[in-house]
């Protein structure tokens, strides 16, 4: 939210709102939280601890509580369907917070390969999210 509050203030002189203020903000919580998600900033305990907010006071909290129920689905269902190693390392980096280092040394396996297969599984992620966000929004 304060990033989105910064660059509104950043940009108050060239912004062209033609909507309410209220759907601008709304749409811009809204994109500002998918590229988090898309990027990979999020980690899985952040969906644990948003569970237990409201995330909007203008949405009820029982269409909020099975939005993120949804959206844990989709990333769980496409850990489960990532390949062993790939999931693996996921869960280490994820989970655990190792880094690509200590994974790697942990697995036996080069730095380089633990950064390919974080890049596909965090590729996975984001294509699965985005189309839950387009269908969600």
């Amino acid at each position: 939210m304060q990033e989105i509050f910064v660059w509104l203030w950043d940009h108050r002189e060239h912004l062209d709102i033609q909507s309410s203020f209220k759907g601008y903000l709304l749409a811009a919580v809204k994109f500002k939280a998918a590229n988090c998600i898309r990027n990979g900033k999020i980690r899985e305990d952040f969906f644990r601890e948003i569970a237990a907010i409201q995330l909007s006071p203008l949405l009820p909290a029982a269409v909020q509580s099975i939005e993120i129920k949804e959206l844990e689905e989709v990333i769980r269902r496409t850990i489960d369907e990532l390949p062993a190693q790939c999931r693996t390392i996921y869960q280490l980096s994820r989970k655990e917070q190792l880094s690509n280092k200590e994974i790697a040394h942990a697995l036996g396996l080069s730095v380089k390969t633990v950064e390919n297969q974080m890049t596909i599984a965090l590729k996975r992620l984001r294509m699965a999210t985005a189309k839950l966000f387009f269908f969600l929004f």
